[in-house]
């Protein structure tokens, strides 16, 4: 882009784009912390000192559907059913 003009393009089209890869470039938090397995607390409490490996293995299959299902959905996906919702019918986007 020229100086001064302003503005940002996408490096892929919006159907390679997936909802986990937007996930990772704009949260400063990975999904493991959205779905709560957080740092140790209180060492001297003993729910604290293992709750965190009571949930690691428990939490792992949630985090990995979560992380699959948020590849299933591109940006293209999410363009067309924004468009839909206010009336706009979708254009076909690039592929």
């Amino acid at each position: 882009m020229a100086r001064g003009t302003g503005g940002a393009e996408l490096a892929h089209t919006p159907k390679e784009i997936t909802l986990l890869d937007i996930h990772q470039a704009v949260e400063s938090t990975n999904l493991d912390d959205v779905i709560g397995i957080h740092e140790r607390g209180n060492h001297t409490c003993p729910v604290a000192r293992n709750i965190h490996d009571v949930l690691k293995d428990a939490y792992a299959p949630v985090a990995k559907a979560m992380s699959d299902s948020m590849r299933e959905v591109t940006l293209a996906n999410m363009l067309a059913d924004y468009r839909n919702r206010i009336g706009v019918k979708a254009r076909q986007l690039e592929q």
